[in-house]
């Protein structure tokens, strides 16, 4: 399915394009095709495929993060809801209050990921005059407005803390129709957690961390329809996406807390529209 060559060249392309707000699975999907003659069918799950890579590099770099989560995913299960109801009005430990919110966050906006993306990700491997562009063009829009809008307002100091139901309906929505080729899943999904009023280096830590069980569900379902051949050029092709991945992760969390709320906005729109004509 996959040369060795061919492994390399798309793995980096994975790891550096996921995080990024430009579509990977556009990418790896266009050099797939437009220069190593891959069909659109073939070229699809290719590209799913590859986030296991940045799928595994999300997990060692919020690793700490994973833990709590997981560790509280018992006591979260076993609980019911006046249980929690109970919980908040004893004033337990705002820790755990965290956890919970969170845990809720991943849990709705991955169901709704998948309820929208696998008919998306089905239909998509039929059509080959699928594209995403006009939806690129409004995020990179969506983008721009979002840091004006800040700077005009000023308004960064009450900046929310963690994301609520609201923003997992929103977000989880906009995930699933990221599984559309040429739609950019880190720059929807940052996009509107910025517009909800979340920092940069928060909007990119937690659309990093809706995409660890989205990817995983993705992945599990890739190999149910026995869509993908696993082989020695296409594991390759994951360990490098997973590498450049690692890499780049840090790089754009690093970036994000060093530069301003407004200006990461425009600049984060700027790269949108820059992804279509490149």
């Amino acid at each position: 399915m996959l040369t060795f060559f061919e492994a390399i060249v798309i793995g980096i392309i994975q790891g550096t394009a996921e995080w990024l707000p430009i579509s990977s699975e556009g990418m790896t999907a266009l050099v797939l095709i437009k220069f190593f003659g891959k069909p659109l069918s073939e070229a699809i799950p290719i590209s799913i495929w590859l986030h296991l890579g940045t799928l595994l590099a999300a997990v060692v770099y919020f690793r700490e993060e994973l833990k709590i989560i997981i560790k509280r995913l018992p006591e979260y299960f076993s609980e019911t809801v006046p249980a929690r109801l109970l919980k908040k009005k004893a004033n337990f430990k705002k820790k755990e209050n965290e956890e919970d919110r969170l845990i809720s966050f991943l849990i709705i906006s991955t169901l709704l990921t998948g309820i929208i993306g696998l008919p998306i990700m089905l239909f998509a491997t039929e059509k080959a005059d699928i594209s995403g562009e006009a939806a690129t063009a409004a995020v990179g829009i969506f983008l721009i407005l979002t840091g004006l809008l800040q700077r005009i307002s000023a308004s960064t100091k009450n900046m929310k803390k963690l994301p609520d139901t609201g923003d997992a309906l929103i977000v989880g929505l906009a995930q699933g129709f990221s599984a559309l080729p040429g739609i950019s899943r880190s720059g929807i999904t940052t996009g509107i957690f910025l517009f909800r009023n979340f920092d940069s280096e928060k909007a990119l830590k937690f659309s990093f961390l809706m995409s660890i069980p989205a990817v995983f569900g993705a992945e599990i379902g890739l190999q149910i329809m026995d869509m993908i051949t696993v082989d020695i050029p296409s594991l390759l092709a994951v360990v490098f996406s997973f590498v450049f991945g690692l890499l780049t992760i840090d790089l754009f969390l690093k970036i994000a807390r060093k530069v301003n709320f407004s200006s990461f906005c425009i600049i984060l729109g700027s790269l949108t529209f820059l992804s279509l004509v490149l």
